[in-house]
């Protein structure tokens, strides 16, 4: 069922997002001590409004240590401009550089590298892997093997967070031409059920080759990268749905806020979530109504059905959302709502 085109010269489902979390913020009402105590998260929300306002939007790579995480970033980039090492990863926070596409909708893209989840303890990787789903617009979930149990946790995150994500399976050139179908297939089965339509993208980010040199030794050879399988994928669900993903982070990063203040008031004794939402007039004039139906088609692989339900956060109730947003991914659907 794909989506209807809005009518000649109505705004688009960015923009109509854009005006919502705009009226939204200025409506939202903050003591000083809720300030300070949220203070992190208010900044995070922030920074992802003024991506969304300058329509910036983020492509994260995460993964284990070691996967060719840089290497991958380096050869959509053209260029060396993440560091890599060939024994240990060498990533020890987030890098980000400006990837040259032109994309209808958004003024840019950056290609975000991170630390590898095995790299920090489990506790902290739960934290990095919810700040990772906050800020980035689309994550690439990278793998050399099959799958291990730090991938599948961070997997299971990013699902329950409703983050679009694509699974990238690098250095296919160190199997051997027959293994790969049964490493393919091996990978499928062991991925949440969730998680069994999205696209499984193999690619060689930094392929080497043995030569045989006059004096018998031998060397390892660089040849071109092999990632046009994930650089086409990238493509066209970015022409395709980009400013509508930059959207989509915004208002669950809202609805991630929302949450967050309605819990910390609530555990201070307040019965109510007072002036948290504000007047909603602007809703339908917006175009955005109480459940429109958002259908997305994550590069031919993956069709997720994104229903936006705006509701008031009214007096009592822990688990009233700001903005709920459901992920349907093939015949399961999941709550969005990150964890806190």
């Amino acid at each position: 069922m794909p989506i209807a085109p809005p009518p000649l010269g109505a705004p688009s489902s960015a923009e109509r997002s854009e005006l919502l979390l705009r009226q939204w913020r200025a409506e939202l009402r903050l003591s000083d001590r809720e300030r300070a105590a949220l203070g992190p998260e208010l900044k995070a929300l922030d920074q992802q409004l003024r991506a969304l306002a300058q329509r910036r939007l983020r492509v994260a790579v995460f993964g284990r240590v070691g996967v060719g995480k840089s290497s991958l970033l380096n050869a959509l980039l053209g260029r060396s401009a993440f560091a890599t090492d060939v024994a240990h990863g060498c990533t020890r926070r987030q890098q980000r550089e400006p990837w040259p596409v032109a994309v209808p909708g958004l003024e840019g893209v950056e290609l975000v590298d991170t630390p590898g989840i095995d790299e920090i303890a489990a506790h902290a990787r739960q934290r990095l892997a919810a700040r990772l789903a906050l800020g980035a617009d689309l994550v690439l979930l990278v793998l050399d093997g099959d799958l291990t149990s730090p991938e599948a946790e961070a997997l299971e995150q990013l699902l329950a967070a409703g983050k679009p994500l694509l699974l990238v399976l690098n250095r296919i050139d160190c199997w051997p031409a027959e293994e790969h179908d049964a490493l393919l297939a091996s990978i499928r089965r062991r991925l949440p059920a969730a998680a069994r339509p999205l696209p499984l993208l193999a690619v060689a980010s930094a392929p080497r080759q043995a030569q045989l040199l006059e004096d018998g030794r031998v060397r390892s050879v660089p040849l071109p990268p092999q990632i046009a399988p994930l650089r086409t994928a990238l493509l066209e669900l970015l022409h395709g749905h980009g400013a509508l993903l930059l959207g989509l982070n915004g208002l669950r990063a809202a609805d991630r806020f929302g949450l967050q203040l309605h819990r910390w008031r609530l555990q201070r004794g307040r019965t109510a979530a007072q002036g948290l939402i504000g007047r909603y007039a602007a809703l339908k004039a917006t175009g955005v109504a109480a459940n429109p139906l958002l259908l997305l088609d994550l590069a031919g692989g993956l069709a997720l059905d994104t229903a936006l339900a705006v509701q008031r956060v009214a007096g009592g109730g822990a688990d009233a959302p700001l903005v709920q947003l459901e992920l349907q991914g093939g015949r399961q659907r999941r709550s969005a709502l990150p964890a806190t």
